[in-house]
């Protein structure tokens, strides 16, 4: 068994603490220390763990009212021969939970007892809970986001790329991705998704159909070796998403593949936001080979959209979380506020720095307001091979 309830017992008369105290054994409370003033009960909680405070309210030095100030989360039960109503309200204004007037009724004493220890247990037991949610959603952050690239590849004339994302979950875990790999033809392979709804099934959901692309990716090969199409790909991860689907999850998503030397871009967007071309100060949205969002039905079909990066343009793409952040007073960030960022951004010499351009205009356009959805970006840049 445990060890029982700690309690202190605050008061500047001898007869009184003593006749506390005995009760208190009577009752089963063993574990029970004394202090003659709030000055000295101070000191005792400094360097002890009580679970109940018997505190009595006109002491020298530091009296009840000032020990109710200083104390925080620990409950506090009023034991004073003051009968002023202004007394009694002030008390539990200060945190009291209760207050008992002297002289004390043993009956009412030990039923008050009962159930402020009982309250304490039960909110000790919430408290323990949820730290230890608390670490689990932690661990699965960071778990999350290990299952994200955090490292980009450094351009080369082999791969003349300048790539970058970030994503940051309005939770602890989000449903928002970002991936990207190179097949082994030398195709560079990304993707950005949104998953519904947020929390724990939503990022699963997000691994899920992250891992299925990858497969789809590397299996959706022809005879020659040569890969699928992105509309291919998309529609047998969709195939894939929509069983044992019961809770109806969908994913928005645009997959591209790039070829890093010939700028060949192939693309499929189902029900994303439509990426931006970056070429210089000149923006220009990515439209065509949109198809209904993955997950909901299996029998969805998608189409395939070609075009082409120069050396010196990019592509960004991005989630809703970005055009959907609200600030204090409502209003949202937008693509208007978007397009001036990445207009702002033309000048800037990496993939980085325009991610980092958009985080930043968007925490600023935000400020205080609690987060409402993932905010997750891409940027891919073509560059000048022989510039390398």
């Amino acid at each position: 068994m445990g060890a029982g309830p700690r309690i202190l017992v605050v008061d500047d008369n001898d007869d009184n603490r003593y006749t506390l105290k005995l009760h208190l054994d009577l009752e089963g409370y063993t574990d029970v220390e004394t202090a003659r003033d709030g000055e000295e009960a101070i000191a005792l909680i400094e360097t002890t763990a009580f679970d109940l405070v018997l505190l009595d309210v006109m002491m020298p030095k530091v009296d009840g009212f000032q020990v109710l100030t200083w104390l925080r989360d620990l409950p506090v039960i009023m034991i004073s021969a003051l009968t002023e109503m202004n007394s009694m309200a002030r008390c539990i204004e200060l945190g009291a939970v209760d207050y008992l007037l002297k002289p004390f009724n043993p009956v009412l004493l030990k039923a008050r007892l009962g159930a402020t220890l009982e309250k304490k247990r039960l909110r000790d037991e919430i408290d323990a809970h949820l730290t230890r949610l608390q670490e689990e959603l932690d661990a699965a952050r960071r778990l999350q986001m290990a299952m994200v690239p955090q490292s980009f590849p450094a351009p080369s004339p082999d791969f003349p790329i300048d790539l970058c994302a970030s994503m940051e979950p309005a939770r602890e875990v989000g449903g928002d991705l970002y991936d990207f790999f190179i097949t082994e033809d030398g195709m560079l392979c990304f993707l950005v998704g949104d998953v519904s709804g947020k929390g724990m099934p939503a990022a699963l959901f997000m691994a899920r159909t992250k891992s299925l692309i990858r497969i789809a990716t590397e299996l959706m090969r022809s005879r020659q070796g040569a890969p699928a199409r992105p509309a291919d790909i998309i529609a047998r991860v969709n195939r894939e998403l929509c069983q044992n689907n019961g809770d109806l999850m969908f994913v928005t998503l645009f997959f591209a593949m790039l070829g890093p030397k010939s700028g060949e871009l192939e693309f499929c967007n189902a029900g994303h936001n439509a990426p931006y071309r970056l070429n210089g100060q000149r923006l220009e949205v990515i439209e065509g080979a949109k198809g209904i969002i993955l997950g909901v039905r299996p029998d969805a079909v998608y189409t395939t959209g070609r075009t082409s990066l120069a050396p010196g343009e990019g592509i960004y793409v991005f989630t809703d979380g970005i055009t959907e952040a609200a600030n204090e007073q409502g209003e949202l960030f937008a693509e208007a506020r978007l397009e001036a960022v990445l207009r702002a951004a033309a000048g800037c010499s990496t993939a980085a720095e325009i991610v980092t351009s958009v985080a930043q205009a968007v925490r600023g356009f935000v400020g205080g307001a609690l987060p409402s959805d993932d905010i997750t970006m891409l940027a891919v840049r073509r560059l000048d091979k022989s510039a390398l």
